[in-house]
């Protein structure tokens, strides 16, 4: 688990960020209403989640009552540089919330921001440890790690004969390897579900075969490839290529022409989770992925849905008289139709979601059937 550490004048800024009284930010939020998004430079779907962001603020901005003003953060530095620019979001811009990204470690130093200013969190990260920081306002709009997880053991650990189905398991270096490392091990735990090895694949220094080498030598049944979509989807062709037969599959994040076009035909076959929609989102997803398309001449992945869909709950639930005020409480029974499907969450400010299983086939994902 990420745990506060000392970060020098990044502390500084947050601890004045701390002890600044909040009316500025209220009166922007009143006269015209502001959302900060910290964006590392270095996070893997950075151009999505900017994208999402954008175009929910340009829509908004048709509709005069729905209108939000967006200020997106992030600069490259040692690690606590991104609670000075979580922090300057609140300070300088005002901004009435935030939108905290997928990385785990940025994520938690926004959570720092926040516990301190009360200023309200959509977060991106699938970690659980998010969850556990105590930020009473804190919302997370993706499946978390735990869950897609439990989906794909369930769905493909079926029973041999013989033999458990046996798992390894690719996450990134340092400190969001070790969190989703953690997550991915309990639910094998909890499960019990056969996953050995759990390998960081370390951003440089590390060669595909010695890679390769190390997945490989316990012979899975099964690889979980748990990285961002281009290193995700070169590592599978990589393992295709060199024989590998068993199955294949990841994030729901994966659903991104990056992974697509990294993996090339390797895809097929690759399992990946996805929220499931209702009627209504469906709808909403249609006329998204049509507006996306003509905005930015590209289809949306799952990234950028989810970032459009935190962009327009923020802004919803800022405009609600009953969640203005601290410790912005959802009305009993809440629920907002969004492009990537039903939201509502527990007491823990995590989404409640159904999810369902995509396969790759041909370029693109198509659901599983679900068995009768």
């Amino acid at each position: 688990m990420i745990r506060t550490a000392a970060i020098g004048f990044s502390a500084i800024l947050v601890l004045s960020a701390w002890s600044v009284p909040r009316c500025s930010a209220e009166k922007g939020a009143s006269a015209s209403l502001k959302l900060g998004v910290l964006l590392p430079p270095d996070e893997p779907q950075a151009r999505s989640v900017r994208e999402g962001v954008l175009l929910a603020q340009e829509q908004a901005s048709e509709t005069p009552g729905d209108r939000f003003e967006v200020t997106i953060r992030g600069r490259v530095g040692q690690w606590g540089t991104d609670a000075g620019e979580a922090a300057r979001l609140v300070i300088d811009e005002g901004v009435a919330g935030l939108i905290a990204p997928p990385d785990g470690a940025a994520s938690h130093l926004v959570l720092q921001v926040s516990g301190r200013t009360a200023v309200p969190v959509v977060s991106l990260c699938a970690d659980s440890s998010v969850s556990r920081t105590g930020v009473p306002w804190l919302f997370r709009v993706v499946p978390r790690t735990e869950e897609e997880a439990k989906v794909l053991f369930e769905a493909v650990s079926g029973p041999l004969p013989g033999k458990r189905y046996h798992w390894a398991a690719v996450v990134p270096e340092g400190r969001a390897g070790r969190e989703l490392s953690h997550d991915l091990g309990q639910v094998a735990s909890a499960g019990h579900y056969d996953l050995e090895p759990i390998i960081e694949a370390a951003s440089s220094g590390t060669s595909a075969d010695n890679l390769r080498a190390s997945i490989l030598g316990s012979h899975p049944d099964g690889v979980l490839i748990w990285l961002d979509p281009v290193s995700a989807g070169r590592l599978a062709k990589d393992l295709r290529a060199n024989g590998y037969l068993g199955r294949l599959a990841g994030p729901g994040r994966l659903h991104s022409d990056d992974f697509i076009s990294a993996a090339g035909d390797a895809m097929d076959g690759f399992l990946i989770p996805i929220v499931k929609r209702d009627d209504e989102s469906a709808a909403l997803w249609g006329v998204f992925q049509t507006t996306y398309r003509a905005r930015w001449a590209h289809i949306p992945d799952s990234m950028a849905a989810m970032s459009y869909d935190a962009a327009r709950l923020l802004s919803h639930l800022l405009r609600q008289t009953v969640f203005q005020a601290p410790p912005h409480r959802l009305p009993t029974g809440f629920s907002w139709p969004g492009v990537t499907g039903k939201l509502s969450f527990d007491s823990g400010g995590n989404r409640k979601v159904e999810l369902g299983l995509l396969q790759g086939h041909a370029g693109r994902f198509t659901p599983v059937p679900t068995p009768k």
